[in-house]
């Protein structure tokens, strides 16, 4: 495999970005990274563009949108662009970026024909797990009191449309008198908020947003961790979430998207359901059943490790940018 020269044009500036992954991954694999911030800078394309002439990449890859989508034209003429988007859900300004780059990735596998219609070099390239940044150093009672759980979920409980399945879910389990706790961004004190806030599930918050050691601390004191994507009827649309849930060690149990048997197999290292009623269902099933629960935990975990870490899934992407024939 060719080691490549490589600019990541992301945010850095919290520890948890996932930009900090792709670069672990790039150099697991040999390649060389630089990292450039564009938030915050008034001229960042031509910072950019001085320090591709000084570091000579020989490919810069791009997440969201931190640069805006007309500055590829003049960084294309120096390099091979990438845009590596993390998300199911297509905002209005994702087209321009899709048509802009030399090659786009997608981590939903079932919206690459309609990204196909904008740019045809356009792939599925799922997420991943970066061991790493989710070690557990110690584990203490106070750790055992804050994060153990039946029942566990985390991530975003916000208004917008993508999340209020997530709610309904929840409150299905709080309703049917089981425990649960649930960690992410805290909610603002908004109208479209307050009956969560002041109701069953926001009884259960855990008070924070949490990343790393703590966020692996509560994967693996849970006894059941929540799986609830976004964009569930989008093929294997599965978050970088499932990732770190079962490669840090959690009993994952989460909708199932569909294809998600080609990545983990339900029943064997997660399990899957379809319904409120079903998700009840195996919860009761499986709560008490802590030697199976253990089982299928492992397994997951194994697998996780063996396949869905960064330094795999960089080395996919070299892969498809050389069959693609941009290298």
């Amino acid at each position: 495999m060719k080691h490549y020269r490589v600019l990541l044009i992301a945010a850095f500036g919290n520890p948890w970005n996932d930009s900090w992954f792709y670069k672990t991954g790039f150099e697991q694999n040999g390649h060389t990274v630089v990292v450039y911030d564009p938030k915050g800078r008034r001229d960042a394309i031509a910072e950019i563009l001085a320090l591709v002439h000084d570091f000579r990449p020989d490919i810069a890859l791009h997440t969201k949108d931190e640069l805006p989508a007309a500055d590829f034209q003049l960084l294309r003429q120096e390099v091979k662009v990438l845009q590596w988007y993390p998300d199911p859900v297509i905002p209005d300004w994702l087209p321009d970026y899709v048509r802009a780059c030399d090659i786009f990735f997608t981590m939903s596998e079932g919206l690459v024909d309609d990204f196909r219609e904008l740019n045809a070099q356009s792939y599925w390239l799922t997420q991943a797990f970066e061991p790493s940044a989710f070690t557990v150093h110690t584990i203490s009672e106070e750790d055992r009191r804050a994060f153990s759980a039946d029942i566990t979920f985390v991530g975003n409980l916000g208004s917008k449309e993508q999340y209020k399945p997530r709610r309904i879910f929840l409150d299905r389990v709080v309703r049917e008198g089981m425990t649960l706790k649930w960690w992410g961004p805290r909610l603002p004190r908004k109208l479209s908020n307050l009956t969560l806030l002041y109701g069953r599930v926001g009884r259960a918050y855990g008070g924070r947003f949490v990343w790393g050691e703590e966020h692996a601390k509560i994967a693996g004191l849970s006894k059941i961790y929540l799986g609830l994507d976004s964009q569930p009827h989008i093929r294997k649309s599965m978050s970088e979430r499932m990732y770190i849930a079962v490669g840090c060690g959690a009993f994952y149990l989460c909708r199932h998207v569909p294809g998600i048997e080609e990545v983990l197999v339900p029943d064997r290292e997660i399990v899957t359901f379809h319904s409120e009623d079903e998700m009840i269902d195996k919860i009761r099933f499986y709560l008490p059943k802590d030697d199976l629960r253990k089982k299928i935990a492992d397994a997951g975990q194994a697998r996780i490790l063996r396949e869905h870490v960064y330094a795999v899934r960089i080395r996919r992407l070299c892969r498809l940018i050389e069959e693609a024939g941009i290298w």
